[in-house]
């Protein structure tokens, strides 16, 4: 697919679902308002005459730019990965080595992974673009803790959610605050060591 069909393909989609989305609307509105949906059906109108107006043929299109290959000074790049940062912590005097671990939320892998050592109260992961669950383990595997629901409540005895909470990674940024402080769920609630 070159990037002319690509393009087009695109704007057709997005016109077309807007058209339909209007068109939907207004006769929610019309027959929630009995026939208020003036505007919207005017929308409408001036989206399909839009639509009918795309090119007909690919050469008729402008050719895009490529993607930039660098960004301005403080500007992500989509595709640069990201950062996850955060406090650690263990229900004892003192916090062990750790191995602190982000799994990509669709293939539930380990995308990166650090180890810690012995009194440590802070780790730093640097991931491919994403959307990760964090846990911390005890080195042996028997303990873990993940950055939960119940973390974001303050771990007190009415944080009953063990959740764990999806981080998002992307575009060069840190996700910082990110405390697989949980130690208190069920066994099982979080991946294995691995």
């Amino acid at each position: 697919m070159t990037p002319r069909s690509l393009t087009i393909g695109i704007v057709v989609s997005g016109l077309g679902l807007a058209v339909l989305g209007c068109s939907l609307v207004g006769r929610a509105v019309d027959s929630a308002t009995g026939g208020a949906a003036s505007t919207l059906q005017a929308v409408q109108s001036e989206l399909e005459g839009m639509l009918a107006t795309l090119p007909a043929e690919m050469g008729d299109l402008p050719v895009l730019p490529p993607p930039p290959t660098g960004a301005p000074d403080g500007l992500p790049i989509v595709g640069s990965g990201g950062t996850i940062t955060g406090s650690l912590s263990y229900p004892s005097e003192g916090i062990p080595p750790l191995h602190v671990v982000a799994f990509d939320l669709l293939s539930t892998e380990p995308a990166a992974s650090v180890d810690t050592v012995a009194g440590q109260s802070t780790y730093s992961l640097s991931v491919p673009d994403g959307i990760y669950y964090v846990v911390a383990y005890t080195l042996d595997g028997q303990h873990a803790g993940g950055y939960t629901a119940a973390v974001e409540c303050g771990l007190s005895v009415d944080c009953t959610d063990h959740a764990l909470i999806p981080v998002p990674a992307a575009g060069g940024l840190a996700a910082d605050g990110i405390d697989p402080g949980d130690w208190y769920a069920p066994e099982g609630t979080f991946p294995p060591a691995p």
